[in-house]
């Protein structure tokens, strides 16, 4: 079972992190036709979405989505609180300002997943947004 439930969780890290490097342009637009491994356009660049190893007590989230770092959760029920906490955790363990949980709807494409963050964390970002000039 849980080696069910971990092929589950690393389905859905690898789905979150095609879809915010397609979205953001970090993939060439035939990807999905060849090898994964030449799927960047830039394989360098420090804005590519990428799972990272797990750390144990230190851990830095499963995404790192520079200034973010992601959790991603793909379970039955939700924890919400729980997910915020851990990402926000994670974030600080990352030296990233930012934590999100990527929360996986049942049977809902990528795209129609739920990013959470506290409200803390969204005032930060929107702030951040504001004197970056939005």
């Amino acid at each position: 079972m849980a080696n069910r439930n971990k092929a589950k969780g690393t389905g859905w890290e690898t789905s979150v992190a095609d879809y915010l490097n397609e979205q953001l342009g970090q993939y060439r637009p035939d990807w999905k036709d060849g090898d994964r491994a030449v799927r960047w356009k830039d394989p360098t660049d420090r804005d590519n979405i990428r799972r990272n190893v797990q750390e144990g007590a230190a851990d830095i989230a499963d995404l790192g989505v520079r200034p973010f770092a992601g959790e991603c959760k793909a379970e039955k029920s939700y924890d919400l609180a729980a997910y915020v906490r851990q990402a926000e955790a994670e974030a600080k363990n990352a030296g990233m300002p930012f934590g999100v949980a990527y929360v996986k709807r049942p049977r809902a494409k990528t795209e129609d997943g739920y990013a959470v963050t506290s409200i803390r964390t969204h005032a930060a970002i929107v702030k951040a947004l504001r004197e970056a000039g939005y």
